[in-house]
C-alpha cells in the first residue's frame, strides 16, 4: 500500500533512526563541515532488507556502517543491470548503475564485508555458469564441429568444380556456413555478470557478449585503479573511455588490435565496486585527466576510515533471516531486470519530481557560487540522486519496481544519501581546493604589485586568473570580505558605469 506524503518545498520528514543533528536538507546541495568523519553513513536510506544486512554485516565484522553500506549497496545496483530506468525529464532516462570507490585499510574486515555483501550475488552467477556449462555449452560446441566439417568438404568441392554456376553455389553455401559458424561463436562464451581486473579492450569484448551489462567488481581494486591511470596502456595516458560510455549509455566503438572486426556497444551498462587503499583514492582523484575527461565525477567516493581491530570472543554472526531476505532481494532483481531483454520504467510521483528537480536547482545555485571551483564534480550529483533513487526503489518494490511510482520518501532518502556522497567527496578533495585557493590569491595580490592603484575584475580576467567576469567578482569580494583587500567604487569622470577597484587591505 502505497502512502500518500505532501510535498512542501524545503522541508524534509526525518527517518526513524536518523540523529537529529543530521543536517541533511532537501535543498540536496551536498553541503557539510567538509570532514569526511563528520556524518556516518546513512544506513537507513538503504531499502529495509538492505539495510538491514549492512548493519549485520558492519556489527559480525566490527566496521564502520560506510564499509558494509558502500558493499551492499554497490550488489543493488549491480542485481538491476540496465533492466530498470526512471523517467527523470521530458526525454531523459536514468538508470540505476552507480560507480562506488571506497577506502579501507588492509586487514580492517574490507574483505570480509565484501564476502557477506557479493554471496548472494556470486552465488546466482555461479548457477548460471554451472547450467549453461552443462545445457547450452555440449550442443554449441557439437554444431560448431559439424559447422567446421561440413565447411571443409564445401573446400573440397571447390577445388574440383567445374563452371560458374557450381562454384557460385558452392560459395553460397559456404557462406552461409560461416556465417551460421559466427553466431555459434558468438555464443560460446561463458556467462558473465561480473569482471575485476581487464583491459578496457577486453572489457568492450565481455560486455558485448553478455548483454552489454555488466559489473566491475573487486575488494582489492588497486590493479583496476593502475589501468585507469593508464599505468599498462602503452599510450602512457588514462585509460577510461569504456567506464564513461557505459556509465551513461552511450553508443561505442572499439577497435581491437588482434581483429579486424570492431566491438560495437549499442548501450552498454556497468555498475563498479572498487575497493581498494586510501591512498589510491586520493591519487585517483588527484588526476587531472580523468576528473577533465570525466570519470571521477562520475564516482561516489568515501573514505570508511575502517582499521585493523584485535580478535574478539564471542562474536555475534549474521542472523539467518537478516542473510535469507537479502538474499531473495537481490536473486529477485537479478531475476526480473538483470536479465530482461528491454528495461522497464518507472514513474516518478510529481512530489519526487518536484524534490529531486528543487535539488538540482539548489545545486545550480550553488555551481556559481561556493561550487565553482569543483562544478564538474556538483554537476554530476543530481544525477546520482535519480540513480540511487532507482536502486532504493527497485530494492523496496523488488519484481513489481516498474509497476509503482517512485515516491516523495525514495527520492528524499536518494538525497540524504548522495548528500552523504558529495560531502565526502569535498572532503577527500578539500586539501586540494584549499592549496588552489592560496595559489589564486596569491596570483592576485601578485598582480596588484604591479598595479598599486587598484585592479578591476576585468584585469583579473585579462590576466587568467578567472575564467570570466563573474568568476573575477566573486573572487575580488571574496577576498575583501577576508580581510586580504580593500574595495571602493568609482565612476569615470566623463560619467559612465561605475566599477568596484580594489586594492591592497590596510593592516
Amino acid at each position: 500500500m502505497i502512502t500518500q506524503r505532501i510535498f512542501k518545498p524545503g522541508t524534509r520528514q526525518s527517518t526513524p533512526d536518523e540523529k537529529p543533528d543530521s543536517g541533511h536538507g532537501s535543498n540536496g546541495t551536498g553541503h557539510h563541515s567538509g570532514s569526511p568523519e563528520a556524518k556516518p553513513f546513512p544506513t537507513h536510506c538503504l531499502p529495509e532488507s538492505v539495510a538491514a544486512m549492512a548493519r549485520a554485516i558492519a556489527d559480525t565484522e566490527r566496521t564502520p556502517a560506510a564499509l558494509a553500506g558502500v558493499c551492499t549497496l554497490g550488489f543493488l545496483s549491480a542485481s538491476i543491470g540496465r533492466g530498470l530506468q526512471i523517467q527523470s525529464g521530458t526525454a531523459r532516462f536514468t538508470r540505476g548503475n552507480v560507480y562506488l570507490l571506497a577506502s579501507a585499510e588492509s586487514g580492517s574486515g574490507k574483505s570480509e564485508s565484501f564476502r557477506h555483501a557479493a554471496k548472494p550475488f556470486n552465488e546466482f552467477e555461479g548457477g548460471k555458469l554451472e547450467a549453461w556449462r552443462a545445457s547450452t555449452l555440449p550442443g554449441l560446441a557439437a554444431e560448431k564441429d559439424i559447422l567446421e566439417a561440413e565447411m571443409k568438404k564445401l573446400q573440397r568441392d571447390a577445388g574440383s568444380a567445374e563452371g560458374a554456376d557450381k562454384r557460385g553455389g558452392i560459395k553460397a553455401e559456404l557462406e552461409a556456413k560461416k556465417a551460421a559458424l559466427a553466431e555459434v561463436e558468438a555464443q560460446l562464451h561463458a556467462p558473465a555478470f561480473t569482471v575485476e581486473d581487464v583491459t578496457t579492450e577486453k572489457l568492450a569484448s565481455l560486455l558485448a557478449a553478455n548483454g552489454e551489462t555488466l559489473a566491475s567488481i573487486s575488494p582489492d581494486a588497486g590493479a583496476i585503479v593502475n589501468n585507469l591511470l593508464g599505468r599498462y596502456s602503452n599510450l602512457d595516458r588514462t585509460d577510461e573511455s569504456v567506464y564513461l560510455k557505459a556509465f551513461s549509455g552511450d553508443f561505442l566503438r572499439v577497435d581491437r588490435q588482434k581483429s579486424p572486426e570492431p566491438v560495437l556497444l549499442k548501450s552498454p551498462c556497468l555498475t563498479a565496486l572498487w575497493l581498494t587503499q586510501p591512498d589510491k583514492v586520493e591519487t585517483l582523484l588527484a588526476e587531472k585527466e580523468l576528473t577533465d575527461g570525466g570519470l571521477i565525477p562520475r564516482l561516489l567516493v568515501c573514505h570508511t576510515n575502517a582499521e585493523p581491530l584485535e580478535i574478539v570472543e564471542g562474536a555475534t554472526g549474521i542472523r539467518a533471516e537478516v542473510a535469507a531476505d537479502y538474499r531473495r532481494t537481490i536473486r529477485e532483481l537479478l531475476e526480473a531486470y538483470r536479465l530482461a531483454d528491454e528495461p522497464r520504467t518507472i514513474q516518478p510521483s510529481p512530489e519526487a519530481l518536484a524534490l529531486l528537480n528543487q535539488h538540482f536547482n539548489g545545486i545550480v545555485a550553488r555551481r556559481r557560487g561556493d561550487l565553482r571551483d569543483v562544478s564538474s564534480y556538483a554537476a554530476r550529483w543530481n544525477e546520482q540522486a535519480w540513480r540511487l533513487a532507482v536502486c532504493i526503489h527497485a530494492g523496496t518494490w523488488g519484481r513489481q519496481a516498474h509497476e509503482q511510482a517512485l515516491e516523495f520518501d525514495t527520492a528524499e532518502r536518494a538525497i540524504e544519501l548522495v548528500d552523504w556522497f558529495a560531502g565526502q567527496q569535498l572532503g577527500i578533495l578539500s586539501k586540494g581546493r584549499d592549496a588552489k585557493r592560496r595559489e589564486t590569491r596569491g596570483e592576485v595580490l601578485a598582480l596588484l604589485v604591479g598595479n598599486p592603484k587598484g585592479i578591476r575584475a576585468r584585469d583579473v580576467c585579462r590576466a587568467r586568473i578567472a575564467r570570466d567576469a563573474s568568476e573575477a567578482h566573486a573572487l575580488l569580494a571574496t577576498m575583501e570580505g577576508e580581510g586580504l583587500l580593500a574595495g571602493r567604487e568609482e565612476q569615470p569622470e566623463a560619467g559612465g558605469h561605475v566599477s568596484r577597484i580594489f586594492t591592497m587591505a590596510r593592516k
